[in-house]
């Protein structure tokens, strides 16, 4: 029995019909009640429920993250983090290092950003062989659009040089980079290497940080080729035993596959097109500082209206990741083309990432229903004057990304996440990001940033009848944290540490 009363706090209900209250009882997993100290401690008593004194703290719902691979964030933790290195030097320095473990596997490394290497560029498998020349290497870039391989791991994977999304030099040589159906491919033979409880361990490892960071919800993009097929029996198998609630978002193609596993959504990952950071986000105009390309789209326009429309047909949810303004508009046009053929109200059509729309997309977005889920770091924590993203695509372009305030004041329900890891799963980032963005016109309130990891984002998964706001009969799911949101100063938020996190009414992480 999930029972548990707090008191003596500062709860942050996101409920209009009570914004605020000092204590709540849980019974049975759920809320009770909600209201005044003096009231929850004589219910408790009667129904000899626990009472938690928070002393003040503040409670609101617990958190959510809309956009997590669970499974890649997993493996992250086992591999060498490349974030910090200069130089290319730096990194063969690392791989080279790595590989002398006595290990017999590839070597696997992550979190490469060619941004911050002094040439600007990631290295060649050529340079990669001059180190490690006798095991497969394995390298995920910090945006995971692109891999790059060696001369030994390309030849084991099987690629005879024709493929789509092979990145060559002016010879013509493969310099292994990996991008599109190529990228997917080399993924794909990588993760389907793995056990089953290596699966698990990874599943297992993401879901115990999720819930020290407050989470109790979420969204996993997981399968297709971002990753493996092989991942979601697993995930199935030991949705149970989690210590909160993630909820699948299969990166497939097939319906059929989510209709057979009986999941409520198909996708919504599916990549239209590519990352900043790569250059293979699509926009209209070359980046500024590559202008010999404009980004790609990864689908045609038949594929992406038969996958919504037959989506539809089966009652799923859906939707595509799109980040630059031609993949956001190709996608819009594509759900009017699908919605005229097939009517459908609150489909909740989601958009991952929706970084870089104009204006008229963003009032047709609000206008057909869609649902945005996004990511306020990507733009603080890599944006702003002398950025990545301003490098790539210039002041004017780069400042109109991802306005948040934008999408809010055009009524769009917004679902923060972080895209893990991309940037770190931490929703006090988010809410700290999501009000300090890179440019202040595009900044929100606390409280349209907390409904962003609250009540919005339970909406975007259909979950507001059950999740989001601390509302008599939701579930018992509540984050504590160590001070106010509303009262903290904007530039402090960050600072907020979490203390504890309680899921269905029990405490699934306490500091």
């Amino acid at each position: 029995m999930n029972n548990l009363a707090l008191i003596g706090g500062n709860i942050i209900t996101m409920d209009e019909h009570r914004p605020f209250c000092e204590a709540v009882l849980i019974e049975d997993g759920k809320i009770a009640a909600a209201g005044c100290s003096e009231d929850i401690r004589r219910l408790a008593a009667e129904r000899h429920i626990t009472c938690i004194d928070l002393k003040g703290k503040t409670a609101v719902p617990g958190l959510h993250d809309c956009h997590v691979h669970v499974m890649g964030t997993g493996l992250n933790a086992i591999g060498i983090d490349l974030y910090d290195c200069a130089s290319i030097a730096d990194v063969l320095d690392k791989i080279q290092e790595a590989s002398r473990d006595g290990a017999a596997g590839w070597v696997y490394c992550t979190r490469l950003d060619e941004s911050r290497l002094a040439e600007k560029r990631p290295p060649t498998a050529a340079e990669i062989d001059a180190v490690v020349p006798d095991r497969g290497v394995y390298i995920v870039d910090r945006g995971l659009h692109y891999t790059l391989v060696n001369t030994l791991a390309f030849n084991e994977i099987g690629f005879d040089g024709t493929e789509h999304g092979l990145v060559k030099d002016p010879s013509g040589r493969v310099t292994g980079r990996l991008h599109d159906k190529a990228n997917g491919r080399a993924r794909s033979y990588f993760y389907e290497k793995m056990t089953d409880a290596q699966r698990t361990d990874m599943l297992n490892y993401t879901a115990s940080e999720a819930v020290k960071k407050g989470i109790t919800t979420i969204h996993a993009m997981e399968g297709g080729d971002m990753f493996s097929d092989k991942d979601i029996p697993v995930f199935l198998e030991n949705q149970s035993r989690f210590p909160l609630d993630i909820r699948i978002y299969w990166d497939t193609e097939n319906i059929q596959n989510i209709l057979d596993h009986h999941l409520p959504a198909v996708g919504t990952d599916l990549l239209l097109d590519g990352s900043i950071g790569s250059r293979t986000a699509a926009f209209t105009q070359p980046y500024t500082d590559a202008p010999d390309t404009c980004g790609k789209i990864y689908f045609t326009e038949d594929f992406v209206v038969n996958h919504i429309t037959k989506a539809h047909q089966n009652k799923l949810q859906t939707g595509f990741h799109a980040i630059g303004q031609r993949a956001v508009t190709f996608v819009l046009d594509c759900l009017e083309k699908s919605l005229a053929l097939c009517p459908r109200t609150d489909h909740r059509f989601r958009i991952e990432h929706f970084g870089f729309p104009d204006k008229r997309d963003i009032e047709r977005a609000a206008r057909l229903g869609v649902v945005i889920s996004t990511q306020p770091s990507f733009t603080y924590l890599r944006g702003g004057p002398g950025s990545v993203y301003n490098l790539r695509l210039g002041d004017e372009r780069e400042r109109r990304g991802y306005p948040l305030s934008t999408f809010v004041a055009a009524g769009i329900p917004v679902g923060g996440g972080s895209d893990s890891g991309v940037t770190p799963m931490d929703p006090v980032l988010g809410l700290h990001a999501a009000v300090n963005q890179s440019y202040p016109e595009n900044s929100v309130d606390i409280q349209s940033a907390l409904r962003m990891f609250t009540l919005d984002a339970a909406y975007c998964a259909f979950e507001e009848n059950q999740k989001g706001s601390i509302t008599p009969g939701k579930l018992g799911d509540l984050t504590v944290l160590s001070g106010n949101p509303y009262a903290i100063a904007s530039d402090k938020l960050k600072e907020l540490e979490v203390c504890m996190t309680i899921k269905n009414g029990k405490i699934v992480y306490q500091k």
